[in-house]
């Protein structure tokens, strides 16, 4: 299991949240096991998903997914992700 640190930028968080809801069944069906949504303190547009999957692969496949790249401009993203990939330490 690795965790996934991800932050974006969206024109309108309350748009994105819709679009972000409406797609919980593909991030299941991924093995995203989403832990923390957060928005900034500074900035409630700027977006951060802390999360477990599987593998670096199925996270590879889940990311790079045509259809989670749609879903992701019809939400409004902006910019480019900055991504974490990180295996905990015991």
């Amino acid at each position: 299991m690795i965790t996934i640190v991800f932050s974006h930028g969206v024109k309108d968080f309350t748009e994105w949240k819709k679009v972000y809801d409406a797609n919980a069944e593909h991030r299941a069906k991924a093995g995203v096991n989403v832990t923390g949504l957060y928005q900034s303190v500074d900035d409630p547009n700027m977006v951060t998903i802390i999360g477990n999957v599987p593998s670096v692969e199925d996270f590879n496949n889940f990311n790079s997914d045509p259809e989670l790249i749609s879903e992701m401009q019809k939400a409004g993203v902006t910019g480019i992700p900055e991504v974490k990939i990180l295996n905990k330490v015991e």
